[in-house]
């Protein structure tokens, strides 16, 4: 019987060779460990499908976690089987997470603007032109920071467009450059353009991050301007995977204590967060539901729609007509 860290380090492996997001090796391998440990004190007779069964309804029924930990436990439960075992799991009916209905909400138009005025840029953090990527163009945090030099689309469209790579399903996308966006994010080139000069100049074997294999493909294309960060970090670090010194885009953290530190200077903690803005954009957008969609990246219109309350905005209140 294998130990724990090598089931662990086996599913890690397999991970790494489909070329999953380092954020989904650590959930799935942090799952499958605290699996492994219950499974200890389950009979060993039973059959793997009476296991993650047991195991998920305790997920649910003691520790009374969210249905979307219970979702994140189970997929990392039918790829423990399936990709690393070889055996795929059959029927699996656990006592499920109940899964609440929550409308998405906005902040308004006025509170945009409030945050617009007050955001801050740090030394290392422009972050009132991310501001205003992640608003007037509806992304999700991480999006604007991981943009390349050749993902902004100069030629294309009357102000240009930006290329959103490998966004959320493996799916890229486009999206027009917002007018007010367009000379900041030339000027933020130009400061991304001296970094990589001096990264050149300094640290010749410092190269960014590629997705993929391309790495291995194209040794030179992790020193070339156009795979460089729009947004690079200010210093260099070791890659988690390989081990190797490289330059990395600016965390999403960095964003996030920015916009913080606004909304609480304007009593708006809870109310703006980065993410909130792509909600904000979503529900203030003037464009028709499915090019929203399309915009916004997302396969299902159902999925725009919960941004958008027509019924609602458009209900009359009898108590109003009673007193008008």
């Amino acid at each position: 019987m294998q130990s724990r860290e090598e089931v662990v380090a086996r599913v890690r492996k397999k991970i790494r060779l489909l070329h999953y997001a380092l954020s989904t090796e650590d959930s799935y391998c942090s799952w499958v460990a605290r699996y492994y440990t219950y499974c200890l004190t389950l009979p060993a007779t039973w059959t793997p499908e009476q296991k993650a069964e047991e195991y998920l309804s305790y997920l649910a029924r003691e520790r009374r976690i969210s249905a979307r930990s219970q979702d994140q436990a189970f997929a990392s439960i039918l790829f423990l089987y399936k990709e690393v075992v070889g055996r795929p799991l059959e029927k699996v009916d656990p006592l499920r997470a109940k899964r609440p209905s929550h409308q998405r909400v906005a902040p308004s138009r006025e509170q945009i603007k409030q945050m617009r005025a007050s955001i801050a840029d740090t030394p290392n953090t422009p972050a009132r032109l991310l501001f205003d990527l992640l608003y007037g163009c509806g992304l999700r945090v991480s999006e604007p920071l991981e943009l390349r030099i050749k993902d902004v689309l100069w030629d294309e469209g009357p102000t240009g467009q930006i290329m959103i790579r490998g966004a959320k399903g493996g799916k890229d996308r486009r999206v027009p450059l917002p007018r007010c966006c367009v000379d900041p994010i030339k000027r933020q080139i130009e400061r991304a353009r001296l970094v990589w000069e001096a990264d050149r100049r300094d640290t010749p074997h410092v190269g960014v991050v590629l997705p993929d294999s391309l790495a291995k493909k194209y040794p030179r294309a992790p020193f070339h301007w156009q795979w460089f960060w729009v947004f690079p970090a200010p210093n260099h670090c070791t890659h988690p995977r390989e081990g190797t010194r490289v330059r990395y885009h600016l965390l999403v953290d960095s964003l996030q204590r920015v916009v913080y530190t606004a909304a609480k200077t304007l009593e708006l903690e809870g109310v703006v967060t980065p993410h909130c803005l792509r909600h904000a954009y979503a529900t203030h957008s003037r464009e028709p539901i499915d090019a929203l969609r399309q915009l916004l990246g997302h396969s299902s219109i159902e999925t725009t729609a919960g941004y958008r309350h027509p019924v609602i905005e458009k209900a009359t209140n009898p108590l109003d007509d009673m007193v008008g």
